[in-house]
Parts: structure tokens; C-alpha cells; sequence
């Protein structure tokens, strides 16, 4: 019995070495790099959120098949491309698509609405809603909504507004219900993080659709929950604005 007992201790005490070897190893990851914005590398204890350092810039996937036909230009007309080296062709609602009773922007918002709760995820699948990162929101929301497929990350789409909105901006007090609002990346929650940078520094990697009254819907982190409308002051998100365009009138 005694023989048995000491058995019994030395297996509980082998498993608990190898637990705590677990954890230890689990705690020793690595974090991941965040090179593409030639920053230092940001650990869990830099920020309760680390996912707002990335954004959505270095998204790098194929359009899937039935964004093709919207990527083909008029061989007669000079071809804008996005950042992405991708042609820009200017998308208009599907004419069998019915406004709400109001208005196209208000079919976007209800649309943007429907996908509150959904989980962010970084790079998410361009092909399914089951996740999204802030663009692939944009994406999917526009192209539910009015059948309108705008290009898959939010520099691309920062282009498109810049090319084929009737008015795009970069003050804040110009924002109108139902426009695209674009932001650098996320350096800090102190505005003293985004003063006097240079235009090299205020690289676009976040989008959001502008509610009215400060308020915006979009998809910035896990931790903030996914989709969720929020305001423009969280994570300093003001001071982050670069630009901002309707493209719907």
C-alpha cells in the first residue's frame, strides 16, 4: 500500500511539472510582428487590445470569383488602380435594388446594423461573413446592402472614395450620415501619440461608417467586441482621421 501511495505521488507530481512547463511555454509565444507599420513589436502588456495595431493594412487576398466582373475596366478609359495594383471601377447600387423608404444610406446603415456582434478577426475570409476585419465589413456591407463590391482593405477603399466620391474631406465636422471615415494607426490612447506626425505616418489601416452625433459602426478588435457602433473618440480615433467621403450620392 505504501509502495502504491509513493506511485501515486510521483505521478501527481510529474503531471504538475508538466503543467506548469505548459503554461510557462504558453506565456513565452512570441507576439506577432507588426513590420508593415515599421513599429516595435507590441506585447500584451503594451495595450489591453493589440489588435488596433494592425488594422487591416497587409491584407493580401485574390478577389474571389464573383468580384472578377467588377474588376474588369473599360479598355477605351484610363484604369485607376487602388494600392493594391487593382483596377478601381466605380460601383453603383444594382438598379433592382430598392432603397429603404428614406434612402440608400439608410438601407447601408439597417444593413450595417444586422452584423453587430459579429467576432473580428485579422485578415478575416473576404468570402464569408462568419468574421470580419474593419474593411471586409465595409466590403460586405455594401455589397448586402446595394450589391456594390468595393475593393478589400481600407487603403483600397480610402482610393476608391478619393477617386469617385462627389465630396471627401479631412475635417470631421464635414462628416455626413452614411459616409466612409478613414483612420491611420492606432499608436497610443493619448493624443500627444498623433501630434505632428508627417503624411508618411498617417497610413490608413482602419474604416468606419459614420453614424451622426459622433458616433460610428465598425469593427476594430476582438476585444472590442466586433461590430459595434461606437464613438469617435474611442482609441483617440479623432485624432487618428485622415479622410472621409460619401459615396452614395
Amino acid at each position: 500500500m505504501r509502495k502504491l501511495r509513493v506511485q501515486v505521488l510521483t505521478l501527481g507530481l510529474s503531471c504538475s511539472i508538466i503543467l506548469l512547463s505548459a503554461c510557462s511555454s504558453n506565456n513565452e509565444i512570441s507576439p506577432r510582428s507588426v513590420n508593415d507599420h515599421k513599429t516595435n513589436i507590441v506585447t500584451e502588456e503594451q495595450t489591453n487590445d493589440p489588435d488596433l495595431y494592425f488594422g487591416d493594412l497587409g491584407v493580401k487576398q485574390l478577389p474571389n470569383s464573383h468580384h472578377i466582373r467588377n474588376l474588369t475596366a473599360d479598355p477605351s478609359k484610363k484604369v485607376l488602380l487602388d494600392p493594391n495594383g487593382l483596377p478601381l471601377i466605380e460601383q453603383h447600387p444594382n438598379p433592382s435594388t430598392k432603397p429603404s423608404p428614406k434612402n440608400y444610406v439608410e438601407k447601408v446603415i439597417t444593413t450595417a446594423e444586422s452584423f453587430i456582434g459579429t467576432p473580428y478577426l485579422y485578415g478575416s475570409d473576404r468570402t464569408e461573413p462568419s468574421t470580419f476585419d474593419c474593411s471586409d465589413y465595409i466590403q460586405w456591407v455594401f455589397m448586402t446592402s446595394l450589391d456594390m463590391y468595393l475593393p478589400w482593405d481600407s487603403r483600397g477603399q480610402a482610393a476608391y472614395v478619393q477617386a469617385f466620391s462627389k465630396k471627401h474631406y479631412t475635417s470631421l465636422k464635414e462628416a455626413k450620415r452614411g459616409d466612409l471615415l478613414f483612420f491611420s494607426s492606432y499608436r497610443g490612447d493619448n493624443a500627444s501619440d498623433y501630434a505632428n506626425l508627417k503624411p508618411s505616418e498617417k497610413i490608413i489601416t482602419h474604416v468606419a461608417i459614420y453614424m451622426g452625433n459622433g458616433k460610428i459602426i465598425h469593427s476594430p478588435s476582438k476585444n472590442s467586441g466586433g461590430v459595434h457602433i461606437g464613438e469617435l473618440t474611442w482609441r483617440q480615433l479623432n485624432n487618428r482621421f485622415v479622410l472621409g467621403g460619401n459615396i452614395l450620392d
